[in-house]
């Protein structure tokens, strides 16, 4: 297991007035109450993992990550880790699943082998007790570390706030009650709702909401380790122009290599959500088994099952289809263009512009955000370009002869 420490900047001018932008060096422009980890599984990710590295080591902090790669990867992405690294990210990798322990079946022994390509089950099994293991033992690992606060979610997924969307209709456990509907209006009209007082300028974190009003404490005042947020999709529908996802954005930066502000399409809050994603306290995690990605830690964790209702939290999760060209996977993939065709159906669209965190005036975004932090040569290097170099290496696995 490779471990990258990060540096520590002592300089206390570092930061001052005549700060070059672009001599950034990963220090928060104001202290933050305290910063996230995450733990992180992936194979053949290299395309995604910039962006969904950068955006939420703005908007989390994210400082600290683990990451299982799967021995069967294409790709290496520790030359990417190791940049994060000079920007104050701590990442270790774990690979060879150094952190595996057989079970009884077939399927959670490590050797399992697939002998027939179409044994899907047994591959997922295998896959599905391999995310167990991965995360107890992640867990386990940050708590032993004395973290707190850790996102688990994929590389396509991005925590978000959850700001209110006019298009949203009323909250999903009002039903068809119009009294319920009308009072959630009233309170959101009047802002008392606690969603109209999230922060939504550029610079707003998820710490130091957490830190200022609690993580969920609005709503059903348990204080639980885990707390399920909603998860939306977004389709790969372009937006309606070019001029619209640069918005906001330094015209060095092409808004198209960017998830967060390419896709803006995606499932109602009203509809068809999917199940729900976590942000687990580590230093309360007791050691249990997983019981599932969705709800990993059972009935530690907010709500009755994995689904939860668009108007109670103070966040969502945003989980990208993307383009086919970073959908798609070296080697035998069970998720061809069908799958990504079939994805990408989906009833109820709306527009969502809330991804980039515009400013007021709309010219800043995260990103803005990311390249005040650390300088616009870094910032470029550690997103834009490692984004374009992996799309060539995937681009040449993918045509070479199977």
């Amino acid at each position: 297991n490779t471990q990258h420490h990060h540096r520590d900047n002592d300089d206390p001018n570092e930061n001052g007035p005549n700060n070059d932008i672009n001599r950034g060096n990963g220090i928060q422009d104001r202290p933050l109450p305290f910063s996230f980890s995450a733990c992180l599984l992936i194979k053949d990710n290299n395309i995604l993992l910039p962006e969904w590295l950068a955006y939420h080591y703005t908007v989390l902090p994210l400082r600290r990550l683990i990451v299982g790669v799967d021995p069967l990867s294409h790709t290496d992405p520790k030359p990417i880790f190791d940049s994060y690294g000079s920007i104050g990210m701590n990442i270790t990798t774990w690979t060879n699943d150094s952190f595996w322990v057989d079970g009884f079946e077939a399927h959670e022994k490590k050797d399992f082998s697939i002998t027939d390509e179409t044994d899907h089950e047994g591959l997922r099994l295998h896959q599905r007790y391999r995310q167990k293991l991965f995360f107890k033992a992640c867990m386990q690992q940050l708590h032993d570390e004395n973290q707190t606060w850790t996102l688990l979610v994929d590389t396509d997924e991005y925590l978000a706030f959850n700001y209110y969307d006019e298009q949203e209709g009323p909250p999903t456990w009002c039903k068809k009650n119009v009294t319920c509907a009308k009072d959630y209006e009233k309170m959101i009209k009047d802002g008392t709702h606690p969603r109209t007082q999230l922060d939504r300028s550029p610079t707003a974190t998820v710490a130091e909401h957490i830190d200022k009003h609690g993580v969920d404490k609005n709503y059903d005042g348990v204080d639980k380790p885990c707390v399920i947020f909603g998860r939306y999709l977004f389709v790969s529908k372009e937006s309606s122009s070019r001029e619209e996802i640069q918005r906001g954005l330094d015209s060095d930066f092409n808004a198209t290599l960017f998830h967060t502000y390419r896709y803006r399409h995606r499932s109602s809050l009203s509809s068809g959500y999917q199940m729900g994603k976590s942000i687990v306290d580590v230093s309360r995690y007791d050691g249990r088994d997983l019981k599932n990605i969705h709800r990993p830690l059972g009935n530690l964790c907010t709500g009755n099952n994995a689904y939860v209702h668009n108007a109670a939290m103070s966040f969502r999760v945003h989980h990208y289809i993307g383009s086919w060209e970073t959908f798609r996977r070296p080697g035998f993939d069970t998720r061809g263009k069908g799958f990504f065709d079939k994805r990408n159906k989906v009833q109820n669209l709306v527009v969502d512009n809330t991804t980039p965190r515009y400013s007021s005036s709309g010219n800043s975004t995260w990103l803005t955000q990311f390249v005040h932090l650390v300088g616009k040569d870094k910032a470029l290097e550690l997103t834009q370009k490692i984004r374009i170099r992996e799309e060539l290496e995937m681009d040449k696995m993918w045509r070479k002869p199977k």
